[in-house]
């Protein structure tokens, strides 16, 4: 990787990463993490220097039972600032800039994820905790806390495309919802990063059952299950209202049903059927 300049598009917004201050190795990396989507150099993009250096993990891991990624904002100047156990860094939305810290173990994804949250968000948009599947040219998203279910449906959706296990960006476009590919994986690393998208025709909050059925959702109870899946920009109490207002939106606009699904792929067959 010659260049230090490298250009990400995650749901066609342009984030560029300024890597001249990193070591060879670790640009060689996040250029392979994210192949799929880089795009030519963009200079109106979010532009982040990233620069690896030495010193103790910014929050230790023995303090704390989980992984730990702190945010807090001055809501004044649009700044967030960002730290996790080996990265720590800030983002300037208004300006267009940021920076991040790496310690030797660091890794810029926890800093993406944060960062495209409120993309997504400024944009009437979600980042959501879910499952993101494209068949037969559309999008299909479950979602739910950890261990719901969400790895399990994309391993049993593997004749499909797999857009993450883990998180997905639910954009809006028009008066329509897309589900949109992001570089992030939960427990299924080896699944290929797809960069692609497809109109929403049905969201699904996952419950483990023995059978296969689909249920109704109050429209209350779907914008709440939607709101506790939404990660990264709910600490701060200004969001609140608004994400709550996306939600809503969507849930008015794309079926959203309770999935009762055991371990096959037959909740594909009641999916259809409800077409």
């Amino acid at each position: 990787m010659n260049d230090p300049r490298l250009t990400l598009s995650i749901a066609d917004w342009h984030t560029t990463l300024l890597l001249d201050e990193c070591d060879a190795t670790t640009r060689a990396k996040i250029a392979q993490r994210y192949a799929a989507f880089i795009v030519p150099f963009d200079p109106a993009a979010l532009t982040v220097r990233v620069r690896s250096e030495p010193g103790a993990l910014f929050i230790p891991f023995e303090q704390h039972g989980v992984w730990q990624i702190r945010t807090t904002t001055d809501a004044s100047r649009g700044v967030i600032q960002f730290e996790s156990h080996a990265e720590k860094g800030w983002m300037d939305r208004a300006a267009g800039r940021g920076e991040l810290v790496l310690r030797a173990q660091g890794n810029i994804e926890n800093y993406l994820r944060v960062l495209y949250a409120w993309f997504a968000l400024e944009h009437n948009s979600l980042l959501l905790h879910s499952c993101g599947i494209l068949r037969e040219g559309k999008g299909y998203v479950f979602f739910g806390p950890s261990g719901s279910g969400k790895t399990t449906t994309a391993t049993l959706s593997a004749a499909h495309t797999i857009l993450s296990d883990d998180l997905v960006i639910i954009k809006k476009i028009g008066g329509t919802y897309h589900a949109c590919g992001v570089p992030f994986r939960g427990d299924l690393p080896e699944a290929p990063r797809t960069n692609a998208s497809a109109e929403l025709r049905g969201i699904f909050t996952l419950v483990k059952d023995t059978q296969h059925f689909l249920a109704p959702l109050a429209l209350p109870d779907a914008v709440a299950k939607l709101v506790r899946c939404v990660p990264f920009v709910m600490a701060q109490p200004e969001n609140a209202q608004r994400v709550t207002n996306v939600c809503l939106d969507l849930a008015t606009r794309v079926p959203l049903r309770e999935l009762h699904f055991r371990r096959d792929d037959g909740f594909w067959s009641v999916i259809d059927q409800a077409r």
